[in-house]
This record gives structure tokens, C-alpha cells and sequence, in this order.
């Protein structure tokens, strides 16, 4: 930063005195969850206002849990991880964002002036800006970033065409995927209410009766939920179509994993990063640990992360553009590749809808960890086909990948100038 002010930049703190903005740390809320029925409100965690279509972790009982007006961001707050292994990300909060309660776990970074807003979001996600932020942070076991912290980083100005252009690349990233969550939550809300089948009825902990001799060779009560079953037989009677009819689904195998610089390998993500926008702590492999080709991710390929809890993300679907095409997912994902001539869209609004997830999480077995496997995943019967609303969807995932495109560039042009800068001075 000193040889960039010696090269003529401005230097310019996040906040405090002369600060471009004011940082506001959320004391510890009481969080009380919502019973069946009550008013609630839903509540993101730290990792989850990275996702391409957030969904709420909990419900919080609106009138049990004190303080949590102050929790919901509002639009344009820059949202900044502080603490835990993953400190750094930062997320701007949307109008998407804005209705949730998000965890006190996140500094809230407030900055009026729009171009210093856009302008400082970038900049704190170059790796000079996450070096600046992190180089403070503190804590024996997990790491902490103080409102001080974050406060003191010095932002620099140095040119103001390459400002004007940072500023108006992000803008229009971050209005794109704003638009684009704003019309697929939509979407899949529409989806759903035409889907048939019923909602459950009474609570889920007073339990059902089944019969013994039904039971086969599940005994998990969950696999014979009357209400997953219920599901099913309206979609057939409805005219939906098995997984395996319309998609091939598979698992690759294990490998070896030799990580590399990304010079020397390509991305590989796991199903939790499946569902971020900018995958945090991204890895990357060498050819030598398998086949490049099986674990591929494709253009118009669903993903999922196949094992883990069923009550969490485990079924939560990603559809597949062309920022990612050819990166790599490990052997814990489940992909879902469409047949000739059927809709992707169609297929991921299938998977998104609470209709087919219960059904894909009612298949999922473990004594510790929950797993979905193919064989069990083509069984699964989806929704009547709707090209229109599929059509809808898939364009929403290209503009997510082009948001990534434009943050990725201008994050990227924004860090290689700073570096010029430094050489040239």
C-alpha cells in the first residue's frame, strides 16, 4: 500500500475517521426457533449468503427472539465473514438477501456513496485486499476480525478510469444475480404450486402407522413418510415421467488427490461449493490424480452434493453453465445428466421443488452420514414437463454465470493493475 501512495494513490481507510463507510458489528441475538404455525422468520448462516439461491437454515420465532431487526441487512450492506476457517468472504446484500435474518456471525459494512460501495467490494475480494483483511485477525482455535479490522484497511485510488470500470462491472454483476435469484425463486414458487400433491398434514413427530410385512428392506422411517408416497402417486397419476427415463445419474469413483497451483490443475468443488457463486477455499487438481473427462461437469448437468445430512443441503440442486463447464466435482456429487431433447431447466426446477426433494431425501441412508446413490435416485418421480418455466430457469443460471464472469474480471483487472502500479513506481 506505502509504494502505491509513493506512485501518487490515494489512500483511504474502510471506516473510521475519514473512512469511507461505518462498520457495524451485531451483538450476540437470543435465537428462539419457530414451532409449527408460529410467525417465523428466515435465518441464513455465515456460509450461506454465498449461495446462488440462499435458503433459509432455520425459522426463528419472530416474537421469541429478541433483537433480530437489527440482523436483516439492508440492500447495498456489504456483508463480511468474521470469523471461523473461512474468514474473508464478503457478499453484497441484494434485495434477494435483504429478507433474511442473517447470522451475527458477519460484520455489516455500510458505504452511501454508491461508487465507493461497489468500488471498496471489489477491492476487498482481490487477494490483496483478503491479504490486508486478514493479516489482523486473531484467536487460539478459530480466527476473529474485529469491526476495527475490518475498519483499518486502506483502499487505494490511483486511476479513475479503471475506478469508473470496476465500479460498472460489479454494479451490473451484482443487479444481474439479484434479478436472476429474484426470478427463479419465482419460479420455483410457480413450479411448485402446480406440481400436485398434498402438504403434510399434522405434525411430523406424532408419527404414522405402517404396516410390517411393507416394510421390505428399509426400515428408516423416513423412506416410507405416507406424505413422500402421497407425492409420488400424484405425480404418476398427474402424467410425471422417473429420473431415469429422462437423465442418466451417476456417482465417479474415488481417486487420488494430488492438489496443485491453479496454474497446474483445474478447479474441483465439493457439493457444499457446488451451491456458492464463488466458491470459497477453491482447490485444484492435477491430471495425474484421475480422468479428467468422468468428473467434468457439463453444459445443461444438474449437481448435487450427495452426502451429508438430509435435513441440510444434502439434494440441493446446481445447474450447470458456462463458467463452469469442464471444472471438476469430487467423487461425493451426484450428477444428473439430461437425456437428448430434455430440458435442463425443466429438470433443475424438478430438483428444486420441495416436492422431489422430499422424495430424494427420503432415499438417502447412513448410520452417520446420509447418502443418496444413483440406482435409488432414478426411482424418483418428477412434475409433468413445462418447457416454458424450464426455459425461464436455464436463463436465469446463464446470468449467474455471467455475474461470476463479471466480477471475476474486474476483481482480476483490478489486482493486475494495482501490481503494474507497484512495478512501474
Amino acid at each position: 500500500m506505502q509504494t502505491l501512495a509513493l506512485a501518487g494513490a490515494e489512500l483511504r481507510p474502510v471506516a473510521g475517521d475519514a473512512g469511507l463507510g461505518q462498520v457495524g458489528s451485531t451483538s450476540r441475538t437470543r435465537r428462539v426457533y419457530a414451532a409449527q404455525g408460529e410467525e417465523s422468520l428466515p435465518y441464513l448462516r455465515p456460509y450461506d449468503v454465498f449461495d446462488y439461491l440462499p435458503q433459509p437454515a432455520d425459522q426463528l420465532s419472530k416474537s421469541g427472539s429478541i433483537g433480530w431487526e437489527g440482523l436483516v441487512p439492508n440492500e447495498g450492506t456489504i456483508l463480511q465473514t468474521c470469523s471461523g476457517r473461512n474468514l474473508g468472504p464478503l457478499a453484497y446484500a441484494d434485495s434477494y438477501l435483504s429478507r433474511f435474518v442473517v447470522s451475527d456471525d458477519m460484520l455489516r459494512l455500510n458505504i452511501d456513496a454508491e461508487e465507493d460501495r461497489f468500488y471498496v467490494f471489489a477491492f476487498l475480494r482481490t487477494p490483496t485486499g483478503q491479504a490486508l483483511l486478514t493479516r489482523s485477525k486473531t484467536g487460539n482455535v478459530i480466527d476473529h476480525l474485529s469491526p476495527d479490522d475490518l475498519g483499518a484497511v486502506l483502499v487505494p485510488f490511483f486511476d479513475d478510469a479503471l475506478q469508473s470500470q470496476t465500479v460498472a462491472d460489479m454494479k451490473h454483476a451484482v443487479t444481474l444475480r439479484e434479478a436472476a435469484r429474484e426470478r427463479l425463486d419465482e419460479l420455483i414458487d410457480e413450479f411448485e404450486s402446480r406440481v400436485p400433491g398434498p402438504a403434510r398434514d399434522g405434525r411430523l413427530a406424532d408419527g404414522w402407522t405402517h404396516q410390517a410385512s411393507a416394510l421390505g428392506g428399509r426400515l428408516d422411517a423416513a423412506f416410507h413418510d405416507p406424505l413422500v408416497t402421497s407425492v409420488r402417486n400424484a405425480n404418476n397419476v398427474a402424467g410425471g415421467v422417473r429420473v431415469g427415463d429422462v437423465a442418466e445419474t451417476f456417482i465417479p469413483g474415488r481417486y487420488k488427490r494430488y492438489y496443485v497451483e491453479p496454474e497446474h490443475g483445474k478447479p474441483i468443488v465439493s457439493g457444499r461449493q457446488l451451491l456458492q457463486t464463488q466458491p470459497i477455499n477453491l482447490r485444484y487438481i492435477a491430471a495425474r490424480s484421475f480422468d479428467f473427462n468422468r468428473y467434468s461437469l457439463e453444459e445443461g448437468m444438474l449437481a448435487f452434493g450427495a452426502e451429508g445430512r438430509a435435513e441440510d443441503r444434502i439434494s440441493q440442486p446446481v445447474l450447470t453453465t458456462g463458467d463452469r463447464t469442464d471444472w471438476l466435482a469430487n467423487n461425493h456429487v451426484m450428477r444428473v445428466r439430461p437425456r437428448a431433447g430434455v430440458n435442463p431447466g425443466w429438470l433443475y426446477l424438478c430438483f428444486a421443488s420441495w416436492q422431489v426433494q422430499a422424495q430424494v431425501k427420503a432415499q438417502s441412508c447412513g448410520s452417520v452420514v446420509d447418502a443418496v446413490y444413483p440406482g435409488d435416485l432414478d426411482d424418483v418421480i418428477l412434475p409433468p414437463i413445462d418447457e416454458v418455466r424450464g426455459d425461464a430457469a436455464y436463463q436465469c443460471w446463464k446470468d449467474f454465470a455471467e455475474a461470476n464472469r463479471l466480477e471475476a474480471n474486474a476483481i482480476d483487472r483490478l489486482e493486475s493493475s494495482m501490481l503494474a502500479s507497484v512495478e512501474a513506481s
